[in-house]
């Protein structure tokens, strides 16, 4: 995987799903986002975040999609993915997996509003020493390593309140996406999910982010 940070902003068109497209090939990706109702961002609260992510990178949902790219904004969900198999299709797998992250959304809703608690990225960070942040930064670089997010600071990162964990729906009822064509729109869009949270301004490099992801696989 090359090295995000000499690639410039790439342009981003998202479109409804085409019609008469065949969902079912296991040889072609689609750039997926989701987002949540009324663009509450709720996934700045860390505990739903890594629940939602896990299930996601659960080896159920891999054995069916395949998951090439992700990375999990606050109030909405980046994918490139397509299925595994003949008889799947990808809009029903991304309707699965709203309704069971849906679920984590349900159970994590009722823990904050109990305890009024939310789970908030760390203010204090501290810095591993020239040794250790050398062998690390190789490894984040390559993909082959990512941070929790419990030891990295995000910046403009959204304040929350548990008033927004009252809501019923976790995601909109459609979701966007864009069909790969050919090489240059796949790096396109690899790009554009690697730097999104730069230009949210949540980190100054890709590879600090701690929700997003590249599958080799």
């Amino acid at each position: 995987m090359p090295h995000f940070e000499h690639f410039p902003f790439p342009c981003r068109y998202n479109s409804l799903r085409l019609l008469g497209y065949n969902y079912d090939s296991i040889f072609r990706l689609c750039a997926i986002t989701l987002v949540t109702e009324l663009r509450r961002p709720v996934f700045a609260d860390m505990e739903l975040a890594k629940r939602v992510l896990a299930s996601l990178l659960s080896d159920e949902t891999l054995s069916q999609m395949h998951l090439r790219a992700f990375t999990l904004m606050p109030d909405h969900l980046h994918l490139l993915a397509g299925v595994r198999h003949r008889n799947l299709n990808l809009p029903s797998l991304i309707g699965r997996f709203k309704g069971f992250s849906t679920q984590l959304y349900w159970k994590r809703s009722r823990e904050i509003v109990a305890s009024e608690r939310l789970s908030s990225p760390s203010l204090c960070v501290s810095k591993s020493n020239v040794k250790e942040s050398s062998s690390l930064l190789n490894a984040l670089t390559d993909w082959q390593a990512t941070l929790r997010p419990e030891v990295i600071a995000l910046t403009n990162w959204p304040s929350l309140q548990p008033a927004l964990f009252l809501k019923k729906h976790l995601w909109q009822p459609r979701f966007f996406d864009h069909v790969i064509r050919n090489e240059k729109d796949l790096q396109e869009n690899i790009k554009y999910i690697a730097y999104n949270p730069v230009r949210a301004g949540y980190v100054t490099h890709p590879y600090f982010y701690p929700y997003t992801g590249f599958l080799r696989d």
